[in-house]
């Protein structure tokens, strides 16, 4: 089994070396393209919570506060340091914009404060997938959104590429189906809503936090 320490370390290098070029249209051009159309859908009101769980350089926390007309506080958690100097490069000047560097797992922020917590193109790389999902269930309001894009193991086909991309990136982990989104959503206590294809094989994988007085 791989070790928790070990896999944080591998990502927090892969990403520290991508900061540099990771917002150079040839590298993230398709990225964008998919999470336009996911921020496209969220439901932003006026003073929305937002956070962005592997927001990588603020691309997102940007459009979203942008959407917003600024109206909120707009988070972005990353492990990449590197990482996260980009994000507050891009995002200079923005008073309600802020980022943290995290793990997943354990994210320093509020209990029941979030209405939109996002994740896009991330999930594939936790080790400990439910542990995740409970920080995230955490950190949402009752009635709060999670939002999770991913490559989604749907065939036969998704799940042979994914052996493939296990094999040559020691920092993946693997692409969910979604029937295990499902069953992984529930086991965090969240409400799983719907799923959209984005783009095949990619899916936006929708949740809501019930509260106790509604299960």
């Amino acid at each position: 089994m791989t070790d928790s320490s070990n896999h944080e370390e591998l990502n927090k290098r892969k990403w520290d070396r991508r900061a540099k070029i990771y917002d150079q249209k040839k590298r993230s051009g398709w990225l964008r393209f998919v999470q336009k159309r996911v921020t496209a859908s969220l439901p932003l009101t006026e003073g929305v919570r937002f956070v962005d769980i592997g927001c990588g350089t603020g691309w997102a926390v940007y459009r979203v506060a942008e959407m917003a007309d600024q109206r909120g506080e707009f988070y972005g958690v990353d492990l990449s340091t590197k990482m996260l100097e980009k994000a507050e490069e891009n995002c200079a000047g923005l008073e309600h914009i802020h980022f943290l560097k995290a793990n997943a797992e354990s994210i320093p922020l509020e209990d029941d404060y979030f209405d939109i917590a996002l994740c896009t193109n991330s999930f594939h790389h936790y080790l400990n997938p439910l542990e995740a999902l409970g920080e995230f269930h955490r950190i949402l309001k009752d009635g709060g959104r999670l939002f999770i894009m991913e490559i989604t193991a749907d065939s036969r086909l998704m799940r042979l590429i994914d052996k493939k991309v296990a094999e040559k990136e020691p920092e993946h982990v693997r692409f969910y189906s979604t029937e295990e989104y499902r069953e992984m959503y529930r086991a965090a206590g969240l409400e799983y809503v719907t799923s959209k294809v984005i783009a095949y094989p990619v899916k936006v994988h929708i949740a809501e936090k019930v509260g106790d007085d509604k299960q």
